[in-house]
């Protein structure tokens, strides 16, 4: 394949650039992957800046414009995630086709391949009508210094990336590459259909619902709730080479590998501040347990739901805990993402609360030596962290981890309406912390609180723990009180349920879906258990138990 001179028009007001072909093995048309699936409701929801990946790399010295189109004719040409699009609830593969390349003259500027790199990865992507790659590069006098790369996450997860990142600095140095030996999506998507694969999907729903319908629905539950937030969140980096070491220490005294006692500490952290015995998070997994999909470039990345009990006398009771809770949701992350959503609707509706993401973990880190990039600082301090401007993402707190060998590098994301700038600075610092301590000694429980600085949440008046949650009755009332309209009513919380008792004439199920119908969002509140319609009104709020009864029940 050779670079081609033409010119081409890419996005409005962009720049024209040249047009790498590619050519594929098939043209091929089939069911999604469960991971592709699971995505695609993402890119066409979620921030671009979050589903869109981005990467910069430098064109190798004596490298020509053509050697950077062919490279990316190869890239492109070997793998059918970047030349899938989906439409009709199916994938479609191109065969062949064009990729624009958009060129952009540096004069020596430093920072132009990054400002066009964000300004491609802002845009989002549509998976029915555009390829899933976006390309640039930057010139100097006609010679290229960088190539940027766009990718959205149906084509990729983070280790995917890597791998297409490595491939691609692989072909800008000319090197001839080995034949792709790991599966393409669509034979990915066949395997997912054989007997065996859908009972284990099967298996991981099953999972799912079993701790969706006991766990908290939210561990920094807060009076407050979403409405029109545009998760625009402070962003902490914590860095802590001392705290790398530490996590070898641990691992060879507990069998707990490193990123599992970073999410120990984290979850253990978070929960005792929130007053829970319980904390769940969700793991964003990657799903590459089988030796033939480690270098399979596509998206395998979902949810993995990490339930860890906190009720243990010592840090090393959690860590175990969080060895088994992790090793269990990783097993069961990988299901279809549309039969999730039911069921997590129908646990809605039965338990009455909404599931909130309150802990999200994201270990993008690769094991072993010489993995790690950039310079590591040994400056004497145990930890140190720094705020980086704030940035969009839909969760209550987050932490995204870089390394764990050699230095813990990681970004908390703190909903600073649940976890302000000071507390979310001790509990990123304190995650460090405690790993250095929990390296010398098995850290009483009791102690962490002192040792990392969080202390637990004050609740007043009117906090209640009902079904495993932390609820506020006036945020019952007040969900209810959107529901019913101008139905006179009163909640009361009798023998640990919510009772509601309102005039009639309507249905239990009927308030109660207009309950549930309301509740996306809210931290601090949940449906009433009980419902009794009344004839009427009473006088006096202590009157509604002198009323006739019209109809009464769960609504459920």
């Amino acid at each position: 394949m050779s670079a081609g001179g033409q010119v081409a028009e890419v996005l409005p007001g962009s720049p024209a650039g040249l047009v790498a072909r590619f050519q594929g093995e098939r043209t091929a048309s089939g069911p999604p992957t469960v991971g592709q699936a699971n995505m695609i409701r993402c890119v066409l929801t979620d921030p671009p800046e979050h589903m869109n990946y981005r990467f910069v790399l430098n064109v190798p010295p004596g490298r020509t414009l053509g050697d950077v189109v062919t490279a990316a004719e190869l890239l492109v040409s070997r793998h059918e995630s970047l030349r899938t699009t989906f439409r009709d609830d199916l994938q479609h593969v191109a065969g062949e086709g064009e990729l624009v390349i958009e060129v952009h003259e540096s004069r020596g500027s430093a920072d132009l391949a990054d400002e066009v790199a964000a300004r491609l990865q802002a845009v989002r992507f549509d998976p029915a009508g555009e390829l899933p790659v976006r390309m640039a590069v930057t010139v100097n006098d006609g010679v290229p210094e960088h190539v940027v790369l766009i990718v959205t996450h149906t084509t990729v997860d983070a280790v995917g990336l890597g791998l297409m990142r490595a491939e691609l600095g692989r072909l800008l140095l000319g090197e001839v590459p080995a034949p792709v030996t790991a599966p393409q999506p669509l034979d990915v998507a066949w395997a997912e259909r054989n007997p065996a694969s859908l009972k284990r999907a099967q298996a991981a729903l099953t999972y799912w619902r079993t701790n969706l319908e006991r766990i908290p629905r939210s561990t920094f539950t807060a009076s407050v709730d979403d409405g029109d937030n545009d998760w625009l969140l402070p962003r902490l980096r914590v860095r802590s080479t001392r705290a790398a070491r530490a996590l070898g220490r641990i691992g060879t005294r507990t069998g707990v590998s490193r990123s599992a006692a970073v999410l120990a500490a984290y979850t253990l952290i978070a929960g005792l501040r929130a007053g829970q015995r319980t904390a769940v998070a969700l793991a964003i997994s990657a799903n590459r347990f089988r030796p033939e999909l480690r270098e399979y470039v596509g998206p395998l990345a979902q949810d993995a739901l990490v339930p860890i009990d906190l009720d243990e006398p010592t840090f090393d009771g959690v860590l175990r805990r969080a060895r088994a809770a992790t090793l269990a949701a990783y097993q069961n992350s990988r299901f279809d993402s549309d039969a999730l959503v039911q069921i997590m609707e129908e646990v809605q509706r039965s338990r009455g609360v909404f599931f909130a993401r309150d802990i999200v973990f994201n270990d993008m880190s690769v094991p072993g030596p010489g993995r790690r990039t950039g310079r590591i600082e040994e400056d004497g301090q145990d930890v140190r962290s720094h705020w980086l401007p704030d940035a969009t993402m839909p969760t209550r707190t987050s932490v995204w981890v870089r390394t764990l060998e050699g230095e813990v590098d990681f970004t908390l994301w703190a909903d600073p309406r649940c976890l302000p700038r000071e507390d979310a600075e001790a509990l990123g610092e304190g995650i460090a912390r405690l790993l250095i301590e929990a390296a010398e000694r098995d850290v009483p429980i009791s102690e962490v609180s002192a040792l990392t600085g969080v202390v637990p949440l004050e609740r007043g008046p009117g906090w209640v723990t009902v079904d495993a949650c932390w609820v506020h009755l006036a945020e019952v009332e007040r969900l209810v009180r959107d529901a019913v309209g101008e139905r006179p009513f009163r909640v009361t919380f009798e023998d640990g349920r919510l009772v509601c008792h309102l005039a009639g004439p309507v249905t239990p199920q009927e308030i109660h879906t207009a309950c549930v119908g309301k509740l996306s969002g809210r931290m601090a509140a949940m449906t009433p258990h009980h419902y009794v319609v009344c004839d009427g009104a009473p006088a006096s709020p202590d009157g509604w138990a002198a009323l006739p009864v019209l109809d009464e029940g769960t609504g459920r």
